[in-house]
């Protein structure tokens, strides 16, 4: 087939076009992903200031219950009570922004909107943490059994708060950007292993697993293969 200057022209013009509809289709759709990750990122910072307030203040009724009649006299264990029952239950409802109620047709309608249907676990953390130290008299000595179930509490609220984030995902896509430090010279599970082992030092008995060079190595290839 014998092309003129025309034929060759067009074919090229063609081809051309058709190349930058490509290079514009995948530059639209990195850049559609770089919104969705900007707006999510956003979201997340959000959740986790509220995370961390809400963490802070069932940190804080735990070691409240020890402390009650050694560190804290019965007028102080009131005030301090009230103050965190207080911070609780506006936390709770600062997380329904964050944590809507699930199947909200399925029950409680006579509530209003935001408190129909059935409390998210990350809520209920915080619900009960407050309900735990609202019924703790002010008489009496240290409460082990609230501290326990209020750090309890504090786990379900970082383990949901930590579903909600995914920092696993939130790192992968750091990584994927270059944003961060990646030059440290000395392995982070380096550091950990020396500072447990410094404590198993001090109280025999403190570490399950000891923290020796093949514990820093099965670390450091269980990191590898999750990149």
């Amino acid at each position: 087939m014998n092309w003129g200057v025309n034929e060759w022209v067009a074919a090229l013009s063609a081809a051309l076009a058709l190349a930058s509809l490509a290079l514009n289709w995948v530059v639209v759709r990195r850049q559609t992903a770089l919104q969705f990750e900007t707006l999510k990122a956003e979201m997340d910072s959000d959740v986790l200031a509220w995370a961390h307030e809400a963490i802070d203040i069932v940190s804080q009724g735990a070691f409240l219950a020890r402390g009650r009649g050694t560190i804290y006299s019965a007028d102080e264990f009131k005030r301090l009570g009230f103050d965190v029952c207080q911070k609780l239950s506006s936390v709770a409802d600062r997380g329904r922004l964050f944590f809507p109620n699930e199947a909200p047709d399925a029950h409680g309608q006579d509530k209003e909107g935001a408190f129909q249907g059935f409390r998210p676990p990350i809520l209920d953390a915080v619900v009960f943490a407050s309900a735990q130290i609202e019924r703790l008299a002010p008489e009496g000595g240290s409460d082990e059994d609230a501290a326990r179930l209020l750090i309890k509490c504090r786990r379900l609220l970082v383990s949901e708060a930590q579903n909600a984030i995914d920092p696993r995902r939130r790192r992968q896509m750091l990584r994927q950007l270059s944003i961060g430090r990646m030059d440290d010279k000395k392995s982070s599970f380096r550091v950990a292993a020396e500072l447990g082992e410094a404590l198993e030092a001090r109280y025999p008995g403190f570490l399950i697993d000891r923290r020796d060079e093949t514990w820093i190595a099965a670390r450091e290839a269980m990191r590898k293969r999750g990149k």
